[in-house]
């Protein structure tokens, strides 16, 4: 290769890198957009926790509120002193994770001639701590005028003009990190401090005896979650109290009476469940064995559509998954018979690489959902790893596929829209 051969080449890599890293920012502050217009939407129907503190004429309010899934959704500071007023509200993909955060501050400053200037600042940050996006706007009101900024247009903060920091890289890590962070910090010392200032849930019990919900997996709406629970009347929910976790609840291990009339009696299963009203809708076939999402390298994966109707659930270990299913909740409110999404994306894999040329089906089988779209397309991402030896790790092949989760009178359907190899393999 010649040197003008070798900088194109080059060229081609950086430019390439940097497309895809803009394309990971826009998905980034999408995603965080849709979160905050989502969780703005369900306030009302949420529990709020509020504390109030005072101090040299300086009022400090905090709230924060949780989904009947028990995730914190917003988390909100508050502070109001003789020269105005301050709020900043957080929103995260998830609290509980420190990752993608959108950060909006609002500054009221009272002004000499009894007017207010307001000023608006909205961020949106990466998983990183990273800084991806900065609007901005600014308005001047008159005295008793409603401090509405609607009419006011947003700047665009020119980011690649912000001081350099300076500090040394870990030193920056952990600031990033405990900015992330404080958010979470804020909700769980309100929530331990409780009782909640407002409780949507108080009272409703439906069939609450039944399960207990698996945090993280509630739908965009915050209405249904996935939940633990077990084929048998009657539960000891107090025995499964995880020691390691206050508040969460583990079936590790759980093993059926093998004694039991029934097989079945007492084996682990996975609900689908309407937080509105503690109803248990149906069975997912998932078997995840506990509450927290993830348990080291066990995990139970759920994504929903933006609609809050289709939701795929995955199980999964280190090397592969154990269970993946897709289902739907009717307009009328009713769980469809769930379908093996797995199965059919393992049959769906082995047909592409078969007709092919390139790696062969093989090694410990993984599924990861991205998205479920408004169509109820599920793109997903199966692979094939080696878990031990000299290929341990190894990936075998690595497919991305899109599968339409089909409502018909005879019940869901799966139908393959594209499957291709994945762009990193």
């Amino acid at each position: 290769m010649n040197r003008n051969s070798c900088f194109c080449l080059l060229l081609i890599i950086a430019l390439v890198g940097k497309a895809s890293a803009a394309t990971q920012y826009d998905d980034t502050v999408k995603a965080l957009m849709e979160r905050y217009q989502q969780v703005e939407a369900q306030l009302d129907r949420s529990v709020r926790y509020s504390r109030k503190t005072e101090t040299q004429g300086n009022t400090t309010v905090e709230r924060a509120w949780y989904n009947g899934a028990d995730d914190p959704i917003k988390v909100a500071v508050e502070r109001v002193s003789s020269a105005g007023r301050e709020l900043t509200e957080y929103f995260s993909l998830d609290f509980d994770d420190a990752g993608a955060m959108f950060v909006l501050t609002r500054k009221e400053t009272a002004q000499p001639d009894g007017g207010t200037q307001v000023d608006e600042s909205r961020q949106y940050f990466g998983n990183d701590g990273k800084l991806l996006r900065e609007l901005r706007k600014s308005g001047s009101f008159k005295p008793g005028e409603a401090l509405d900024t609607v009419r006011f247009p947003n700047t665009t903060v020119d980011l690649s003009k912000r001081p350099k920091d300076d500090r040394p890289e870990e030193q920056r890590a952990v600031a990033e990190y405990d900015f992330l962070s404080e958010p979470e910090k804020i909700a769980s010392a309100l929530r331990q401090a409780g009782p909640p200032e407002f409780d949507p849930f108080a009272g409703v019990t439906g069939d609450s005896a039944k399960y207990r919900v698996i945090h993280n997996t509630a739908s965009p709406d915050g209405r249904y979650a996935v939940a633990l629970g077990f084929t048998a009347k009657d539960i000891d929910w107090e025995g499964f109290k995880d020691p390691d976790f206050p508040g969460t609840y583990s079936a590790n291990g759980w093993q059926p009476d093998d004694q039991a009339p029934d097989p079945d009696y007492g084996r682990i299963v996975n609900y689908i469940v309407d937080l509105t009203t503690r109803q248990i809708l149906g069975i997912t076939n998932g078997d995840y064995f506990g509450t927290k999402q993830r348990y080291n390298h066990d995990q139970c994966s759920v994504t929903w559509s933006p609609d809050s109707k289709t939701f795929v659930e995955v199980t999964s270990w280190k090397w592969g998954y154990n269970r993946c299913t897709a289902a739907k909740i009717s307009s009328a409110g009713k769980l469809l018979d769930p379908v093996d999404l797995g199965k059919y994306a393992e049959k769906a894999a082995q047909g592409h690489l078969g007709t092919h040329k390139g790696p062969k089906y093989n090694g410990s089988i993984d599924i990861s959902v991205d998205t479920v779209t408004a169509g109820d397309v599920v793109n997903l991402t199966i692979l094939g790893q080696g878990t031990s030896g000299d290929h341990k790790g190894d990936v075998y092949f690595s497919l991305d596929e899109f599968i339409r989760v089909r409502e018909t009178p005879s019940g869901l359907r799966l139908e393959t829209v594209n499957i291709h190899t994945s762009p990193e393999n």
